[in-house]
């Protein structure tokens, strides 16, 4: 039988907190590897990972590049069923997005890797496998749909139009990257986020996401609790 947990990889010490507190992670985790500030906590139901914070710049270490080494090293140590990129996002008020919803993804892309040459287009936009859990989202009330990473916290005009190409109702800076990790070490992958900003709302994304980050947090501790024990019975093919 199927040992293994589901492996939850989390960007900022904020959005993790309530997660740990949630799943009865206590403690301050164990190093992931040496010379970096990745952290890793584990019980008899879940891992939990968060990047760590860059030590030159004294912030959370956000984005793509630290997501990758994360999860990379996380999946190694830990042999997950399924790796579970989460967090908070920004949503859409033209998809009838608000803050504090749970989206859990049915597809996953980068929205800023533009590259116009021949045979690269693709690549730039990855399009990664997503594990089905529409049965799983129906039972628990969560969205479905596209979770988008860039690597800016605000979007350009080319980068909401090619959100809106795809139908975009997450947009993230770390989903992306755990999914090209995960699809690596051909492992299962998932995103759930949740919304702590209206890309296309009238307040700006800065201060929208300062404001609502302690309760899209609180949320997201909600929903990978919940998440976390529909997945007792996952399996890998």
């Amino acid at each position: 039988m199927d040992q293994s947990l589901p492996l939850v990889v989390i960007a900022m010490e904020a959005e993790a907190a309530p997660v740990r507190k949630k799943l009865n992670l206590t403690g301050e985790g164990n190093p992931l590897a040496e010379g970096i500030s990745a952290r890793l906590w584990s019980n008899e139901s879940v891992h939990v990972v968060i990047n760590g914070s860059d030590a030159r710049f004294g912030v959370d270490a956000i984005g793509t590049l630290p997501a990758s080494l994360t999860t990379l090293l996380a999946i190694e140590k830990t042999n997950p069923k399924i790796v579970i990129s989460a967090g908070t996002c920004g949503g859409f008020t033209a998809r009838d997005g608000f803050i504090g919803e749970i989206i859990l993804a049915n597809r996953c892309v980068f929205h800023d890797r533009r590259i116009p040459l021949k045979g690269f287009m693709n690549y730039g936009v990855g399009d990664f496998h997503v594990a089905d859990l529409d049965e799983i989202a129906e039972r628990l009330g969560f969205r479905m749909g596209t979770v988008s990473t860039g690597d800016s916290l605000d979007s350009q005009p080319s980068d909401l139009d090619f959100m809106n190409s795809v139908t975009t109702v997450a947009k993230d800076m770390e989903a992306a990257a755990v999914a090209w990790v995960s699809a690596l070490k051909e492992v299962p992958f998932t995103a759930l986020k949740v919304t702590t900003d209206l890309v296309d709302g009238e307040i700006t994304t800065e201060d929208e996401f300062v404001t609502n980050l302690q309760y899209a947090s609180n949320r997201l501790s909600e929903g990978i609790l919940s998440l976390v024990h529909e997945l007792k019975d996952f399996r890998t093919e």
